[in-house]
């Protein structure tokens, strides 16, 4: 952010402290009081704060209409200034009387570098952004200033820690403190940061520099009208702005802002299960993902933003429907073309103001100017958007890095060259860091003339942005440059270990896989991504694309999209039998994230009828789907493989399939359409001839026995002729024949459940106590927790209140560290009858409530099917115990809860507690 007017003397420790300060609700106060009025108060606050930052060393750098920027070379000063001036404020006597003006303040320190007469720094921009989340009357500093002024601690002064707080420039969170004294407010509503509201907007390692003008007007059309499609070709900086508007219009939706990725999605169908993974909920039983996200929507204010919807236009009537049935949702949409909908409203996004190009007007062109035009004026320079991102990007890579005289013209001329294009500005200012802009300009002139000469077809900006990659592309050694056209095969994410398998050991591409990587980040040809574990990398769609041309090129395409098929198929593979195991949580993240490279496998393997890459990467991925709630997606898919005629071919991958997608209809509670799956695998099987994948296959086909689609149905009738009971039977003695501890371990939770569905005596007890043991001596954490589940409330039916209250609250922080928050949910729904045998109907209100919440949630229709076992045994319905109003009152209590809190008031610990609390053994056991 560079800052305008007269600049301060540079302290020689480098460090400056700036303050911003604006009147908070002052267009509402205007409109009260009327403009001369109001324009007598404005004027009266600029004179006490101009007095008194001057009073403290302050030096002026801007106001714009009732906002300060100043900096001091002390941030003690600073911080003196902030607290007179807000005390002065409190004490005038406002006219008329009774006005009160509440003016909020944001303290940041950092370095700066002069420009042109103008301060440049990230550091200011951060200042603006902390003043902006504080309240009028409240002084909110930044943990660096904390840290400059706890040397010497000022007398009556506190800072008070308000916690981490991302901001609207949408950086790393930032530990912001509040100021008091004698004199301030106290008490104020939570920050106006992006974390007060529901989001997924991405971290940016880069500041958002210019497009003050973009943000306006696209910020504008947004609040007037509830599509906006920012439109522009590859680079031109939409996605970035559209991350930048939404940030600004936070506060507008209360029930949450989601960014939602489509450029790795091609099939328009998908596109309502992208939204719904990027809120959070799957698709419920027996409801479509459309039905379930338009019952979310309902009542709620909701921000989408679709990057790159120009790979899914056949899919936007899909959110025209949408806008239809959610009065309250906006959607502000990216492509390089409309959606071409009703009530869409389309902003072309346009390149950044550029200066003007004198590096090629002859000498006689230059003379012929006035004298004021022959040379390029820093001041002015810098304010040109197009100018403050190269040296923006520039300093990145070469800390220290200034226009001068000698190099402004250079800069000026690239910037204009490039047309304002932000991407293609990036990749020549990376260039920083080899050559001064003279040269880089040189080298850039001769690449965009050459590809001019054979380009005229496509639009000027284009051929630029192609000749801004191409130069980058050029001047790479060749090592590098066949990486980067191999890591075109990626989507969605690259991540180290995948590249070296897939693109090649440095013996074929002649440089060392990490080094390049890293290099190629350093050049802004890829980006790199923060992340806990190993480095991991992405490939803008714009140079993906420039890439893949040039794979094509080298005639090796082919030959990178089998690698990449057969590195993911064994990496999923590998992942599947683990995720029953200990670090479940951390498994399914790594699937996450290598989703989208899943996905282009399972498309290339289904269009070229592939079948034993698509079965076998179907089934190996299908209990991730399940577990992080892609049920949708996964049906869509399987049932597609299931109708191919290549998946008939083979009986052993025809058999894992009709496993895989039975067990997504299990999960979806569609049992109808499941029956008929898991019969046709044990024919399969028994054709076969493989006795554990029999018993396997004996197991799951028992469900269909197991529970009634109807929960207060008849519980007599659920295996009338035995089928269910003598499946079970012939599985388990395979597995004891066979010495399968985890086989047997699995019948007998079969068993069990069929016992306690059944309201047999013993409501399967002691077949849920032995498999819980088989369980824990295979090490099989996911089916340690269903059987804890399942235990806890066999023994609530039987009586056994303590054993049971042990046994749930064991399950239930198996399944909260595990991240499945399907078996959260059911185990919710147990502790809630748990609490009305307790005698604590409110509680078991809250608890339900907050189950019933999450069913929509995580789309685990099986918590429904649970529903009403338990009544009438030890307590009154819970609907008896309570009058409806109370019932209703309770219920949106516990809905309120988010997950985090739900499962902490069921556990009774603190929300804080729940990662450090110890499992407990249950007591039944």
């Amino acid at each position: 952010m560079a800052a305008r007017g007269p600049a301060p003397i540079e302290p020689a420790s480098g460090t400056l402290t700036f303050l911003f300060t604006d009147i908070e609700g002052s267009t509402r106060l205007e409109q009260e009081l009327g403009t001369a009025a109001y324009g007598s108060i404005l004027e009266r606050h600029r004179t006490l704060l101009r007095s008194v930052f001057a009073g403290h060393g302050g030096i002026e750098q801007g106001t714009e209409g009732d906002s300060f920027f100043v900096v001091f070379p002390s941030a003690a000063d600073a911080l003196a200034a902030a607290i007179e001036a807000q005390r002065s404020l409190a004490n005038e006597a406002w006219e008329p009387p009774g006005t009160d003006v509440h003016v909020r303040m944001g303290l940041h320190a950092g370095e700066a570098s002069l420009v042109g007469g103008s301060l440049v720094g990230l550091a200011i921009n951060r200042a603006a952004r902390i003043s902006a989340a504080a309240h009028g009357g409240q002084i909110v500093v930044s943990d660096t200033v904390r840290s400059l002024v706890e040397a010497a601690p000022m007398a009556g002064i506190a800072l008070r820690p308000l916690g981490n707080h991302r901001l609207k420039d949408l950086g790393e969170p930032q530990a912001l403190l509040q100021v008091a004294a004698d004199g301030l407010g106290t008490e104020f509503p939570p920050l106006r940061s992006i974390d007060a509201r529901p989001n997924n907007l991405p971290t940016q390692l880069t500041s958002f520099v210019g497009r003050e003008r973009e943000l306006a007007e696209a910020g504008a059309l947004l609040a007037a009208n509830r599509l906006v499609t920012l439109t522009g070709p590859g680079g031109t900086g939409k996605t970035r702005l559209s991350l930048q508007v939404a940030a600004e219009a936070a506060e507008s939706y209360p029930d949450g802002i989601f960014f939602v990725a489509l450029e790795t999605v091609r099939d328009p169908s998908l596109v309502a299960s992208r939204l719904a993974s990027a809120i959070g909920i799957v698709e419920a039983a027996r409801r479509t993902i459309d039905e379930t996200l338009r019952d979310w929507l309902q009542g709620k204010r909701v921000l989408f933003v679709l990057d790159n919807f120009e790979q899914v236009l056949d899919a936007g009537p899909i959110i025209a429907d949408l806008l239809r049935a959610a009065p309250g949702l906006s959607v502000l949409a990216t492509s390089r073309a409309p959606l071409r909908v009703s009530g869409e409203q389309e902003y072309p996004v346009p390149g950044l103001p550029t200066p003007p190009d004198r590096s090629q007007l002859s000498a006689l062109e230059l003379a012929q100017l006035p004298v004021s035009e022959r040379t390029i004026d820093l001041a002015a320079l810098t304010t040109y958007e197009a100018v403050r991102l190269f040296i923006a990007r520039a300093g990145a890579v070469k800390p220290g890095f200034q226009v001068t005289n000698e190099n402004a013209p250079a800069v000026a001329a690239i910037c204009a060259r490039l047309h304002g294009m932000p991407l293609a500005i990036e990749l020549a200012a990376a260039r920083v860091k080899l050559l001064p802009p003279d040269a880089i300009l040189a080298r850039l002139e001769k690449q965009l003339t050459l590809l001019a000469a054979g380009s005229r077809d496509l639009p000027e900006r284009q051929q630029t942005l192609r000749g801004a990659i191409a130069w980058s592309y050029d001047i790479l050694d060749e090592g590098s440059r066949l990486l980067l056209d191999r890591l075109s095969v990626f989507t969605g994410g690259i991540d180290l270990e995948a590249a070296e398998a897939i693109c090649g050991p440095a013996s074929e591409l002649g440089v060392e896989v990490d080094d390049a990587l890293l290099s190629l980040a350093d050049q802004s040809l890829i980006r790199a991504l923060e992340r806990d574990r190993e480095p991991r990398f992405e490939i803008l769609e714009t140079i993906r694309e420039f890439a893949a041309e040039r794979l094509a090129a080298r005639g090796e395409t082919d030959e990178l999209a089998a690698r990449h098929s057969a590195w993911f198929l064994a990496f999923t593979e590998r992942l599947a039998p683990e995720l029953g195991g200990s670090d479940q949580r951390g498994l399914l993240e790594r699937l996450e994230a290598e989703h989208d490279n899943i996905r282009a496998v399972l498309d290339r393997a289904t269009v070229a009828g592939d079948g034993n890459t698509a079965i076998r990467l179907g089934f190996a991925v299908w209990r991730f789907w399940q577990k992080r709630g892609h049920l949708y997606e996964a049906r869509r898919r399987l049932e597609a493989m299931a109708a191919a005629p290549w998946s008939t071919t083979n009986p052993i991958l025809r058999a894992r399939l009709l496993e895989a997608l039975g067990g997504v209809q299990w999960w979806q509670g569609d049992l109808a359409a499941m029956g008929p799956t898991y019969t046709a695998a044990v024919e399969l099987w028994r054709e076969i001839g493989d006795h554990s994948e029999l018993a396997n296959a004996l197991y799951n086909y028992a469900f269909i026995f197991a529970v009634p689609d109807d929960p207060h149905g008849g519980r007599e009738d659920l295996d009338p002729d035995g089928k269910g009971a003598r499946a079970l039977e012939e599985a388990l003695a395979i597995y004891r024949d066979l010495g399968d501890g985890r086989g047997e371990a699995n019948v007998l939770w079969g068993i069990g459940n069929a016992a306690f569905f059944a309201n047999e005596p013993g409501s399967g007890v002691e077949e849920f106590r032995r498999s819980l043991e088989l369980f824990r001596l295979v090490g099989d954490r996911t089916m340690e927790g269903w059987s804890l589940h399942m235990l806890g409330g066999a023994l609530l039916r039987a009586g056994d209140a303590e054993a049971a209250r042990s046994s749930m609250r064991h399950a239930l922080r198996h399944f909260h560290g595990a991240s499945d928050a399907s078996g959260v949910t059911l185990v919710l729904g147990d502790l809630s009858s748990q609490a009305l045998v307790d005698g604590d109907a409110p509680r078991a209100a809250r608890i339900w409530g907050a189950a019933h919440n999450l069913v929509d949630a995580t789309g685990a229709g099986l918590a429904t099917l649970n529903e009403g076992w338990f009544e009438g045994t030890q307590a009154p319905p819970l609907r008896d115990a309570l009058s409806k109003e109370d019932l209703e009152h309770f219920a949106r209590e516990g809905a309120a809860m988010s997950l985090e809190e739900a499962v902490a008031y069921a556990l009774d610990v603190p929300v804080s507690e729940l990662g450090s609390h110890e499992e407990e053994p249950a007591a039944s056991t």
